[in-house]
């Protein structure tokens, strides 16, 4: 049992009896015990003449010869006069039925004694209110059975319990009850006729859509206090009216309603059925589509009951005193019991509630008890009915008393009998759980594994929750509650997943014990709360109760959560001993199964950067073209399989050569992806008709903004040349290129440009220049990446621009930019030993003529 129940166990437990005692209690007494004796005929006061003033149809006083405007004398010898009438009424209903009373009438100057033999009706109106309060406190208490934490279901089994009590109403005759019985069922009928009005709008307000209104406590004090005071008014006015006669309080009574405040008191009532109405209408349309479809029939007949009863208050205003109204209106609420009926109907179908364990479980309790309870007691009855009266009733209490013992014992017998049928055997769940387990074709798969895992848990304990959740970092990610109670504290936390942190020391434990099963009520898992109350909260929303732990190399991997059993409430030890065993047998095969995913992942992803490679070099110029009067030398080296450096030299249409050495940020995958995609843009726009050397940077910036990601860009250096050696320069945030004339410092100098990265977010002028010149014989032009510089040794000190230069410049004087490029390249692999990163180099020279 929940701890959510078993806090309001006896509070369901005695409402419900008080509740159906009451109401199958005032039924019985206004239909059999004080059912009042009828003439089926009214009578109405005219001066100081009692006149015959409606007559049912085919009804015993028409059968007697009685009609509508004689003038009644006398009842069976006993005077009628205007101002005694409800005694006279009180005596006709005091006689037991088929009584034979002489009524003397006075026609047409003729008196005439005609008898009348009295009837007790049967009160189909009462019975139509109790089938329906029965049906609404049923499915009120199966809903807050199931989800007994959450208010909207505590709320829906009040106003079941209330529907059940507002049958005294409506059933009980006050005339005819004994004294001693009216005054308590006076004043419960008040109290039900109090909270019914509040308790529906209330309810409106939290469901389907929680309206801010159901929060206000002035307004619901306000809503409560003077509903509950009309019902006060009304039972104070049913015992007054009975227990006092005198004129002064009848005539107060006649003025309070005609006031203003009576007036308002009355329409209480019908004003609050309307209200919740509208409110359940248009919270139905804040709902997603598929709840609102879900509670469409509610919806449909719950408007259809409020306005018949509607109906019924407008006629009840103007034909209320009609007797064939007053009999024929239990046509009115007929449809009455369909209203809680449609709401079971959403529950059940829909699942508003999760109400099917509960109906299991209980409900077949409930009738097993029910029908051994009304086998004994009809045995008991049969008994005396043949003869077993003649004993003393000392003895006969004696006998009531023993064999009571028996049946108790049966009773103990059949429940325990039905908790073993609901028990799945421990040895068929074991083996349903391992036996999925030990399937060779999942050993393999940890998918698989998991997935059949839970197929095999869900088919041996059926629960009503389960989940299968992966462990990162000791840390297991809950998800959201659907439909939290808006009431809640902690209502907005729930509707968004949050996450359970296993402790350092319950992980030591497992891995040390194998303690891998851990109870999640509150009574047993402090260290959730030590998380918070929210973390509490949300596990208490989630109605899960048990977490079995599931070991890969002796660290959490997953992490199976389970909800109540089938038909069951808990889990007792043998099941959490094989939860156990099950999360052992889960762990070991899974260790097999993710090294397997590992082997083929570490294949996969080889496979995947041998393409990628292949990709990025098809991409990048490898080699140097062939170009007379020209010597170029270039070489690219990516940190990784692949990397994020361009290179690339190609002839445009007009017959100059460009080259281009750009760097994307960041490394891996990514980075050569964006690589390739600017190589791609970088050809097409440098091969194009039309396009000129100063339009390829600003197109190139609009396309790669829109491709990489906020934080990425790309630097880029572009150089174009034609034949007799002038040259065009433009940079993109690249490191600027280099002009060696000679092997000083002072004959290497380099060639500022201005202009920003390309993609850079957000957008801005690149204000990108374009450096002309002419390249001269033995002058070289060095393009390269910030690999090549910023390259680091085992002391920090990085390889820097200076050593670049000298490196180059040494190698300057052979006039071989083949032998610089190889040379550059050795000497900084040898500097370096740390911040491995992409490197380029293009260099470009003009041969004497």
């Amino acid at each position: 049992m929940s701890d959510s129940l078993r806090a309001i166990r006896w509070k369901l437990t005695l409402t419900s009896i008080f509740a159906l005692v009451i109401a199958l209690g005032s039924f019985y007494l206004s239909n059999w015990a004080y059912a009042p004796s009828d003439d089926q005929c009214t009578w109405r006061a005219m001066g100081k003449r009692v006149v015959i003033a409606e007559i049912l149809p085919n009804g015993v006083a028409e059968e007697a010869g009685l009609l509508d405007g004689d003038e009644l004398l006398s009842i069976h010898g006993r005077k009628v006069d205007a101002k005694h009438l409800a005694t006279a009424q009180r005596y006709i209903n005091d006689q037991p039925e088929g009584r034979i009373l002489i009524y003397t009438v006075l026609r047409e100057r003729k008196i005439l004694r005609l008898p009348v033999r009295l009837v007790k009706g049967f009160d189909r109106t009462g019975l139509i209110v109790l089938v329906s309060g029965l049906a609404a406190w049923a499915v009120g208490l199966l809903v807050v059975i199931s989800s007994p934490s959450r208010k909207i279901a505590r709320h829906f089994y009040y106003m079941g319990v209330v529907s059940l009590l507002v049958t005294i109403a409506v059933t009980i005759g006050y005339d005819s009850v004994a004294p001693g019985l009216l005054a308590p069922m006076v004043l419960v009928a008040g109290l039900a006729l109090g909270l019914a009005p509040p308790l529906w709008l209330h309810f409106f307000l939290r469901f389907p859509h929680p309206f801010p209104l159901r929060t206000n406590r002035h307004f619901l004090a306000a809503l409560y206090g003077f509903s509950l005071g009309g019902g006060a008014l009304y039972a104070v006015r049913v015992l007054v009216r009975t227990f006092d006669k005198s004129e002064l309080f009848q005539e107060a009574f006649r003025f309070l309603d005609g006031s203003p405040v009576g007036k308002v008191v009355g329409w209480i009532t019908p004003t609050v059925a309307v209200a919740g109405l509208v409110l359940f209408w248009v919270g139905s349309y804040r709902m997603p589509p598929r709840k609102r479809r879900a509670l469409l029939p509610a919806l449909i007949f719950t408007t259809a009951i409020i306005a018949d009863l509607m109906a019924y208050l407008l006629l009840q205003r103007s034909a209320g005193q009609s007797l064939v109204f007053i009999r024929e209106s239990w046509v009115f609420f007929f449809p009455l019991p369909l209203l809680p009926l449609s709401f079971a109907y959403a529950i059940f179908r829909h699942g508003f509630f999760d109400v099917r364990r509960a109906i299991l479980r209980w409900v077949t309790y409930f009738t097993v008890l029910g029908l051994t309870l009304a086998l004994y007691l009809g045995g008991l009855a049969w008994l005396f009915a043949q003869g077993i009266q003649v004993i003393p009733p000392a003895w006969v209490g004696v006998l009531a008393g023993i064999s009571a013992l028996p049946i108790g014992w049966l009773l103990r017998w059949l429940l325990l009998t039905l908790r073993r049928r609901f028990r799945r055997d421990l040895n068929t769940t074991r083996e349903v759980i391992l036996g999925n387990l030990r399937e060779t074709k999942k050993r393999f798969s940890e998918e698989a594994l998991l997935a059949g895992l839970v197929d095999s848990v869900r088919e041996a304990y059926r629960p009503h929750v389960l989940l299968m959740l992966p462990v990162e970092k000791r840390q297991v990610l809950l998800p959201a509650v659907t439909d939290p109670d808006p009431d809640e504290p902690f209502a907005e936390e729930l509707a968004r997943p949050r996450r359970l942190e296993l402790p350092l020391g319950l992980v030591r434990h497992a891995r040390e014990n194998r303690e891998l099963v851990l109870g999640l009520g509150s009574d047993e898992a402090d260290w959730i709360r030590e998380q918070g109350d929210v973390l509490r909260a949300h596990v208490d929303a989630l109605e899960v109760q048990v977490l079995s732990i599931i070991m890969v190399n002796d660290e959490p991997h997953a992490a199976l959560l389970l909800g109540g059993k089938y038909a069951e409430l808990n889990y007792g030890r043998e099941d959490r001993e094989l939860l156990r065993e099950v999360a052992l047998a889960a762990g070991t095969l899974l260790e097999t199964a993710v090294l397997h995913r590992r082997m083929l992942d570490q294949g996969r992803i080889e496979q995947e950067l041998n393409t990628a490679r292949l990709i990025q070099e098809s991409l990048i110029t490898s080699e140097a073209p062939c170009m007379p009067g020209f010597q170029t030398a270039l070489r690219l080296s990516p940190a990784l399989e692949t990397g994020g450096d361009l290179l690339w030299v190609g002839k445009r249409p007009s017959g100059c050569w460009m080259a281009a050495v750009g760097d994307v940020s960041g490394k891996g995958l990514a980075a050569a992806l964006y690589m390739s995609q600017a190589t791609a843009l970088l050809k097409m726009a440098a091969q194009q008709e039309g396009m000129s050397f100063e339009a390829i940077l600003p197109a190139l910036d609009r396309t790669m903004r829109s491709l990489m990601g906020p934080r990425d860009f790309l630097t880029l250096s572009i150089l174009e040349w034609d034949a007799d050696g002038r040259y065009r320069l433009a940079r993109a945030g690249h490191p600027p290129t280099l002009l060696i004339e000679g092997s000083s410092p002072a004959e290497a100098r380099e060639i500022e440009s201005s202009g920003r990265g390309l993609g850079l977010r957000p957008f801005a002028p690149g204000n990108w220049s374009v450096i002309e010149g002419q390249l001269s014989h033995r002058q070289w032009l060095v393009m390269y990446s910030d690999g090549l510089t910023e390259a680091m040794n085992k002391r920090g000190e990085l390889y820097g621009l200076r050593r670049f230069k000298d490196q180059v410049q040494r190698i300057w004087g052979t006039g071989s930019v083949r032998a610089a490029c190889e040379a550059v390249f050795h000497d900084v692999t040898a500097f370096e030993s740390q911040n491995r990163d992409d490197r380029t180099l293009f260099i470009l020279s003009r041969e004497p003529a």
